[in-house]
């Protein structure tokens, strides 16, 4: 059952990102239009969904899970960050910071929320947001930082600012605004931001998509980085958290919630962030897209050790 939940959220996507390559295709999503594509997805659908899952309710040993699978997360992000610096520093200024970003960065919102909801029930989308909380802190400002800076550049102040106050973050403080003071959030306001958040899957899958058509479907096989962050992406990190959690004494479920998001192919951002900031798009599809493929056969296993 594990298996057929997994593989139909993969073809899902598929499905989705197949009409992206054809409307890249037909030129209808041209790359200018990917870039503003990007810029929606990035700037108003992806709060709109940040801030959408703090809309819900919760006790006091699920809150106290909750900030575990936060906790949790933040050191992942940490390790996998230390590990990506270690990998991946000897290579090209527009390689660089693609491999590092899917190194530390999994697909944990896109495809991670609907296979936690199908293995886990509400329970599992409730504890996923937490994880993603740490994952939009970390992409906003980690994420970022990698993707901006230039060789030589010095990181000021000001660029700090603007890193740690972008939408997304906003999206944040105000989502643990009403989350901890526990306002209550007319219907039609959730509604609203539901509807815009919801965009965010279909909207980064036709961008990627866009960006796979200028890709010969034959160059996915040969290259040996995009098979090598695969593997690191897909098999090192998850087996790395649960030799480290599983036997730690923890929780069963917050565990779990945070082995199947590493497990996760490469995020989608990956693509649009090297869109945005002018590093090898291309490059940066093949692996979103070959991780997505072999994910097909390595999330099943991994979520099998659970």
């Amino acid at each position: 059952m594990k298996f057929d939940i997994i593989l139909n959220q993969v073809i899902v996507l598929f499905i989705i990102m197949i009409a992206g390559i054809a409307a890249g295709k037909g030129g209808i999503i041209t790359d200018g239009a990917a870039k503003k594509l990007s810029e929606l997805l990035l700037y108003v659908t992806s709060p709109m969904m940040i801030l959408g899952s703090f809309f819900f309710e919760y006790s006091r040993d699920k809150l106290l899970d909750a900030l575990l699978v936060f906790a949790l997360g933040s050191l992942f992000f940490v390790l996998t960050i230390i590990l990506s610096k270690v990998l991946f520093n000897r290579y090209d200024e527009k390689k660089k910071p693609i491999l590092r970003f899917a190194a530390v960065f999994s697909n944990c919102g896109f495809i991670g929320l609907p296979i936690m909801k199908a293995l886990f029930g509400n329970d599992g989308v409730f504890y996923g947001s937490f994880y993603s909380i740490a994952y939009n802190i970390f992409i906003w400002t980690f994420g970022v930082a990698i993707f901006s800076e230039r060789k030589g550049e010095k990181r000021t102040v000001e660029t700090l600012k603007k890193v740690l106050l972008n939408p997304a973050i906003i999206a944040v403080y105000i989502g643990l605004a009403v989350f901890v003071l526990r306002v209550p959030v007319p219907g039609a306001v959730k509604e609203a931001v539901d509807h815009i958040g919801n965009m965010t899957l279909p909207l980064s899958m036709l961008i990627v998509g866009s960006s796979i058509s200028t890709v010969k479907i034959k160059t996915l096989f040969n290259d040996f980085k995009v098979y090598y962050i695969s593997i690191i992406r897909l098999i090192a990190v998850p087996l790395l958290a649960y030799f480290l959690l599983r036997f730690a004494g923890l929780p069963v479920m917050p565990v779990s919630i945070v082995i199947t998001a590493l497990a996760m192919p490469a995020a989608a951002n990956t693509t649009i962030f090297s869109s945005l900031y002018d590093r090898d798009a291309v490059f940066a599809s093949k692996v979103v897209t070959f991780s997505t493929m072999l994910s097909i056969v390595t999330v099943p296993l991994i979520v099998s050790l659970l």
